[in-house]
């Protein structure tokens, strides 16, 4: 990980208070402190994700930059059982794929995929919001259902 660009204290605040209330988060925290805010980081409980997984407790890291107006950032899950990750990433790294991607890695494919992916809302905290509601509802039910 790592974005350019400036992070701005009251932004993590409003997505740090998202990922706290969201039901499937145990904890949250600044890594890699509080006072070097580089991204945060949310633990997930193994047992409120579907297909439940463990013992070891995935994450969602968030990282939110912005350069000039233009924000950029990465939301990207990792689950440590089973190898699986993904995210929404807004980055200079796929401009065929539009200004946004999805991404992700099955480990039994060995390989990362990348698809274009489009937010209705602009603010960091409602796109943190549809984040958690793909990720949770659509995106770990069809990607690692067996």
């Amino acid at each position: 990980m790592g974005l350019s660009g400036t992070i701005d204290s009251s932004v993590y605040e409003g997505l740090k208070d998202v990922l706290q209330r969201h039901p499937a988060v145990t904890s949250v925290s600044y890594e890699p402190d509080s006072i070097v805010k580089k991204f945060i980081q949310a633990e997930i409980d193994p047992d409120r994700v579907v297909p439940t997984t463990g013992p070891e407790s995935p994450t969602l890291d968030v990282e939110w930059r912005f350069v000039r107006d233009e924000s950029q950032f990465r939301i990207h899950y990792a689950d440590p059982n089973t190898g699986f990750n993904c995210g929404w990433h807004r980055d200079d790294d796929h401009p065929e794929l539009g200004a946004v991607h999805f991404q992700y890695y099955l480990p039994d494919e060995g390989e990362i995929s990348h698809e274009e992916t489009k937010f209705e809302k602009q603010i960091p905290t409602e796109i943190l919001w549809t984040v958690l509601d793909r990720l949770f509802q659509e995106r770990l039910p069809e990607l690692t259902m067996e």
